[in-house]
């Protein structure tokens, strides 16, 4: 069991695929360090810009039900089911995760598309979290799809070229 931080393993996810990403690592890892993982999404409800979208109870509950589908599918994926807690709480998403990884051990996040410049220019969560955050903070990349695809084609070549 974790003997630092209390909250074990901090994740944020908000239902994109760099999140998904950062909760496998972060499931994996919480099995490995023998600790608990906290399942975080930060989700804010402002009645001027939302109005006739949803109400603030339905963005909460549609807030707890990606939480729990995400958890139950990476759990699924990664094959290991560590202690999971799940939050869901209204608020701006860096403030809601600084304030949740409080006393952990780490804080774990995701990161799409953009570079490290741009993130500090266009102030994205993830830079904010690593500026700011009282413990280590791992940031897990997005591979975009066609790399991928372009691994699977190069290893389907080399099969074909050695046999």
């Amino acid at each position: 069991m974790s003997t630092r931080g209390s909250a074990g393993i901090v994740v944020g996810i908000e239902g994109t695929v760099a999140s998904e990403g950062a909760l496998r690592w972060a499931i994996r890892e919480a099995a490995l360090r023998g600790c608990a993982v906290k399942v975080v999404h930060a989700w804010d409800f402002i009645a001027a810009r939302d109005a006739g979208r949803m109400t603030e109870h339905e963005e909460k509950t549609a807030s707890e039900c990606m939480l729990d589908a995400a958890v139950a599918c990476a759990i699924r994926d990664v094959g290991v089911s560590p202690e999971v807690v799940t939050r869901s709480v209204k608020g701006a998403a860096a403030r809601v995760l600084l304030t949740e990884a409080e006393g952990a051990e780490l804080l774990v996040l995701g990161r799409g598309h953009r570079s490290g410049v741009l993130d500090i220019v266009r102030n994205s969560v993830s830079a904010e979290c690593v500026r700011r955050a009282t413990c280590a903070v791992v940031v897990i990349p997005t591979i975009p799809l066609d790399v991928h695809a372009h691994a699977h084609a190069a290893g389907a070549e080399a099969s074909v070229a050695a046999g």
